[in-house]
């Protein structure tokens, strides 16, 4: 299980770097402020559970309930930003600036590789 958590703290760490850096502030200029700063306040809460996990006994038998709320809460999470908020994003902007925006994203998560 820490192998595990590791694994997917540094996975969650590169995501939220990119989109952190640069895909809330591209959704804040484009007028979607509140919708940015929410996504941003689950990052917390993500930092959060695992900061709880890792804190956790490997062994507790709360470590699995806490893993499922935080996996529904991830999946939640990503279905706002990948059915909704991206594709709006993706559409109001040119396709330079979304070139753009995936070359900037892809040096963000290069910081963390």
């Amino acid at each position: 299980r820490s192998m595990l958590l590791m694994q997917m703290k540094h996975a969650l760490a590169k995501h939220a770097i990119e989109e952190e850096n640069v895909i809330y502030p591209a959704l804040r200029d484009a007028g979607k402020v509140e919708q940015a700063d929410a996504l941003n306040r689950d990052h917390g809460y993500v930092k959060q559970y695992l900061y709880d996990l890792e804190n956790m006994p490997n062994d507790s038998p709360e470590f699995l309930t806490k893993l499922a709320k935080f996996r529904a809460e991830i999946e939640a999470h990503m279905r706002k930003e990948e059915d909704e908020l991206f594709p709006e994003l993706k559409a109001q902007l040119s396709e330079e600036k979304n070139s753009h925006l995936t070359l900037v994203m892809n040096k963000e998560g290069f910081k963390v590789a």
